[in-house]
This record gives C-alpha cells, structure tokens and sequence, in this order.
C-alpha cells in the first residue's frame, strides 16, 4: 500500500474519532440540567419529541434522557436513594447503551412521558419500595435475583413503566424503536391503538452516538412536516369557510 494513502487513512481515522469525542462531549453538555427540559429548550436544542432509555452494561440499570445522551446531572436526579442493591451508577460512556428510543406524537406527549417515568422510578425507590421489592423475583436468600452485579428487574420495570405511562396518558401515535423487539415483552401488556414497536437500526457501539443523533434528526424533520401538513390543511378549510356564501334570510 503506497505511504501517501496509508497517512491519508491514519488521517481520517485520526478526524472520525475526535469527531465521535466531540459528539460525547456535546451530548453530555446538552444533557447537563438540574430541572427537566422544557418544551422550549428542547425545540432550542433542536430536539424532537422523544424520551431516550439508556441501559447500564454493568448493572442493568435504568436511566432515562430527554436528549441522546447523559450527564451526571441525570444519575444524581434520577438515583435518589441509593444502597447496595441499587448503587449510583458510573456515567462512563461504555457502559451505558440505548435501550429504547420512544418517539411521540408531539412535545407535550414527550413531556409528560418524561416526566411520568421519572416519577415512577423515584416512587419505586422510595414509597413503592416494599411493594416493587415484592414483585421482583428472588434468590434463596430472599433478596432480588442478580448474576454478578447484574439486576435484570431494572430493565423489566422501566418497561412495564413505560407501557403504563403510554396507557395512562393515552399517548397515541407513540413509536418504540427497542435494540431488540424481544425487550417489549408480551404483546397484551400494549395497547395496539396506541404504540407500534419497531427495533433500532443496527450499529456499532462506538457510533452509538452518531445513530442515536440520525434519529434525533429524523424525528424534528417529521414533526415539522406533519406541523406543516396541519397549517395547511387548517388554512384550506378557512378558505373554505370563507368562500361559503352567507345563507339569506
């Protein structure tokens, strides 16, 4: 192989992976925030109506993002009582992988998902925690089933939260994109009126962040289209009002 093309190739190798590093950094900045995002900070950011589930290689556990990516900020927020069954997680960048991207309808749908998982899992933690610790499955020992540091309940109530909160706020239109469709469990948990389940596309690790922003930009673009599909078709029927002849006495 000539030595020209080998330098040209270390070279954009060389670009590929600071750009992928400036990504990180970008997402993590985005992600930053004591407060959840508003509907106005997100349609600054150039965000769509999505709620991002990130899961933790390392422990199965569960965080959720209104951008496609995390910050401390969010594990502080979102682990609020932790112990030794459920420590406050790392925010290293190899542990953590997309689990689900929801898309919805609009920004308010979005909101309140967002927010209505959030809740959930604090409750869980905290005033339902006698009562989650119930319901999970159990060693000999009679504390929740682990392999390792591996806490597969984690994932298991985030969906099971996930399908409440579609259900509860009957939030139609809503699309799932799951890392693998398995992940949704059984069919009768979702209301067919309400959610279409698809997977994400398939990619490396390391691009995580390059898929997760395509999607990002594919949601803004389709909720502006179907915005401008909306005006127009209201301006039309206005014009058709006005066009009618006033009915005369």
């Amino acid at each position: 192989m000539p030595a020209s093309r080998m330098r040209a190739e270390k070279k954009m190798r060389k670009h590929l992976l600071e750009h992928l590093k400036t990504r990180k950094v970008f997402g993590a900045r985005i992600a930053a925030g004591d407060a959840p995002k508003t509907i106005t900070q997100l349609q600054e950011l150039g965000m769509g109506p999505q709620v991002y589930v990130f899961k933790n290689l390392f422990s199965g556990q569960i965080l959720y993002s209104q951008v496609p990516a995390w910050h401390q900020d969010l594990i502080d927020q979102q682990f609020v009582r932790p112990n030794w069954e459920n420590r406050k997680p790392s925010r290293r960048n190899d542990l953590w992988r997309i689990m689900c991207v929801a898309n919805f309808d609009n920004y308010e749908y979005a909101e309140a998902a967002y927010n209505g998982l959030i809740q959930l899992k604090k409750l869980r933690d905290t005033d339902l925690r006698q009562e989650s610790k119930e319901a999970r499955h159990k060693d000999k020992e009679m504390n929740d089933w682990y392999s390792g540091q591996y806490r597969p309940h984690h994932s298991q109530e985030a969906v099971a939260d996930l399908s409440h909160v579609v259900d509860a706020f009957e939030l139609e239109n809503t699309t799932l994109l799951w890392e693998n469709v398995w992940r949704k469990g059984s069919d009768e948990h979702w209301r067919v009126d309400l959610v279409e389940h698809d997977t994400l596309p398939p990619f490396n690790p390391r691009d995580q962040t390059v898929m997760l922003d395509e999607l990002r930009k594919v949601a803004v673009e389709e909720f502006r289209l179907l915005r401008q599909q909306e005006q127009e078709q209201q301006q039309e029927q206005d014009q058709e009002q006005d066009q009618t002849p006033l009915a005369t006495a």
